[in-house]
C-alpha cells in the first residue's frame, strides 16, 4: 500500500472514531429541567410576640425537617421532628417554584416602618444557591403566597416522629 492510501485509510479510520463519540460524556446542569435542579426548599415563619417559630425543611433526597424554635422568654423548648417527603410531592413542589416566578421575586416584601409583625422567610436552593424571599405581614405577591400554600400542603402529606405542635 503507497504512503498516500495509508495516509487516507488512517484519516477515514480517524473521522469514523470521532463520529461514534458521544456528543456529551456526561449530563450538565443545564440539561437537567429548572424544577430538577432544586435540592431544599425551607419555610420559616416567626414573630417577636410568638412563643415559638417553626421551620420546615424539605430535601430531594426525601428527607424532611419540621423545628419548632423556642424562646428562652417564654420558657419554650426548640423541638426537632423528622419525616419523609415523597419524591413525587417535592417535584410537583419545585414545578410549581419554577412556574410562579419564585428566583424573579424580590429579595424583601416588607413596610420598613414596621418592624414587629408576622414574618415569613421561603429559601430555595438550586444548584448550590439559594433564593431567599422574606416578608412581613404577608406582603408580597400572590405567586409567593402561592408557594407557602404549596409548602404547607405537602408539610400535612408528611408523618413526623415524633410528633409536635407549634403552640
Amino acid at each position: 500500500m503507497s504512503f498516500g492510501r495509508r495516509r487516507f485509510w488512517l484519516a477515514m479510520m480517524l473521522v469514523l472514531a470521532l463520529v461514534r463519540l458521544p456528543t456529551h460524556a456526561s449530563s450538565s446542569v443545564e440539561d437537567k429541567p429548572e424544577a430538577m435542579r432544586i435540592t431544599e426548599i425551607t419555610l420559616e415563619r416567626d414573630c417577636p410576640g410568638c412563643p415559638a417559630g417553626s421551620v420546615l425543611t424539605l430535601r430531594s433526597d426525601g428527607a424532611a425537617t419540621y423545628t419548632v424554635t423556642g424562646k428562652s422568654r417564654f420558657a419554650s423548648d426548640t423541638k426537632v421532628s423528622k419525616g419523609n417527603v415523597r419524591a413525587d410531592d417535592f417535584e410537583k413542589l419545585a414545578r410549581l417554584i419554577v412556574e410562579r416566578g419564585f428566583f424573579g421575586l424580590d429579595d424583601q416584601y416588607d413596610n420598613p416602618a414596621v418592624l414587629d409583625g408576622a414574618w415569613t422567610m421561603t429559601r430555595v436552593t438550586r444548584d448550590g444557591q439559594d433564593k431567599r424571599v422574606f416578608r412581613r405581614d404577608d406582603l408580597g405577591p400572590k405567586a409567593l403566597t402561592d408557594v407557602e400554600r404549596a409548602i404547607d400542603a405537602v408539610k400535612e402529606k408528611i408523618e413526623f416522629t415524633p410528633k409536635i405542635s407549634e403552640r
